[in-house]
């Protein structure tokens, strides 16, 4: 059964939008292990190697909801053009800079520029899915995504130590041009059909909302989708590894390997979990996924010692299969025409709740202990919960029949925006 007939057959082309995302996303954080050296080089304080990491989140951030109208106004293909243009251009610029102020500019330049191309590719994946996939496929998403998260710091370290610093701007610059010769093929393959724009299909209508439920369905999401990064930035990569120092003892090297883990197993149960939304509904997994990571949190209160740190690491990490299905449901509630602009919502729910995460949660740690700390991110997971249960109809969870594609991908489609 071919994705044009709506089934479950993973179309060829959302690999290639996967793999076209993977590369882009190299510079967000393959210069992370080298700032020392970049400190060094330009003698600055440890708050200016700050703003230069900084500096490329808050201009994702706030390039995520504006990328929606300008995609939907110009066209995919062109906004990947220009957003690719912009990563080259801005890796060599941070390539050749000599002062940190150029350095930082080159990092807000990669942030806009990576914020337009993964808008473009999450629309993409969502055009190429069917009803019965799109949970499956939406997963792809954070699949590079965290696999980029977990292996550019590994090869910028490597080609740091080789080569030194800025020659990881020339390796972002190599894989932008390959992104480019994969996605633009990809997205002059993938159109709208005649007469599809009004809706998903027949079938895939009963899950579109409309008016109020509509946006209290997007808006309870959205929540969990925040809620979501708020502790995986601000809990696992701020407060955990500052609780296992002070209150277990924890050296960097044990602190890495649970860090490791969580991305490990998380990794695993992305496309299982996707797929579980396809099959009992998007609503179900991500309430309960909300509410195992809020588990999986509170249950760093009972750690004592590095063999129940590693265990508890591995288990919340497993609580991120729901991911995806956050994206789906998204992507499903509004008809066709509305999708792009919706996922950049999403963009901007998730990076906001990484800007603001690490802020509130090490605050709180600051202000009373690391434990409220703990038990605040877990309630900030199950209110969320609570919010998709309250504000997502149930008939979004509804197994519809195999609907006719909203899209025409692959052979023998011409060309077209």
């Amino acid at each position: 059964m071919s994705a044009r007939e709506g089934g479950t057959r993973i179309p060829r082309d959302a690999y290639l939008v996967a793999v076209s995302l993977f590369l882009v996303i190299a510079a967000t954080n393959i210069l992370t292990p080298l700032l020392p050296d970049i400190r060094d080089d330009f003698g600055v304080s440890i708050a200016t190697a700050g703003v230069i990491v900084g500096a490329y989140g808050l201009a994702r951030l706030l390039t995520d909801l504006p990328a929606g109208f300008v995609i939907d106004a110009v066209g995919q293909r062109a906004v990947v053009v220009v957003g690719l243009l912009l990563l080259v251009a801005a890796s060599l610029v941070g390539l050749n800079a000599t002062t940190v102020e150029v350095l930082i500019a080159a990092r807000v330049g990669a942030g806009v520029a990576v914020s337009l191309v993964s808008t473009v590719c999450l629309a993409a994946l969502a055009a190429v899915a069917s009803t019965a996939n799109r949970g499956k496929v939406m997963s792809f998403f954070h699949v590079a995504n965290n696999v980029g998260i977990a292996a550019y710091p590994l090869l910028g370290g490597v080609v740091g130590a080789a080569f030194g610093w800025r020659a990881t701007f020339a390796v972002t610059t190599a894989l932008a041009l390959v992104a480019a010769s994969t996605l633009l093929p990809v997205l002059a393959r993938v159109r709208p059909r005649p007469g599809a724009a009004a809706a998903t299909g027949a079938h895939g209508e009963r899950r579109v909302l409309h008016g109020r439920s509509r946006a209290v369905a997007i808006g309870a999401t959205s929540l969990g989708v925040t809620a979501n990064m708020v502790n995986r930035h601000g809990f696992r990569n701020t407060v955990l590894p500052l609780y296992a120092a002070t209150s277990l003892g924890l050296g960097g090297v044990s602190i890495a390997t649970a860090i490791a883990l969580m991305s490990v197993a998380g990794l695993f149960v992305a496309t299982p979990g996707g797929m579980l939304g396809d099959r009992i509904g998007r609503r179900r997994v991500i309430m309960s996924g909300l509410v195992a990571v809020a588990a999986g949190d509170l249950a760093f209160l009972l750690t004592r010692d590095l063999a129940t740190f590693l265990l508890f690491s591995a288990l919340i990490g497993f609580g991120d299969f729901f991911s995806s299905s956050q994206t789906a449901l998204l992507s499903e509630v509004v008809p066709s025409t509305q999708r792009t602009k919706v996922l950049a919502g999403y963009r901007f729910s998730a990076d906001l709740g990484a800007f603001v995460g690490p802020v509130l949660l090490a605050a709180i740690m600051d202000a009373a202990s690391a434990q409220a700390s703990i038990v605040v991110a877990a309630a900030i997971l199950v209110g969320a919960s609570a919010a998709a249960f309250l504000g997502v109809p149930g008939r979004v969870d509804e197994r519809a029949p195999r609907d006719p594609a909203a899209i025409t991908v692959g052979e023998g489609a011409t060309d077209g925006e």
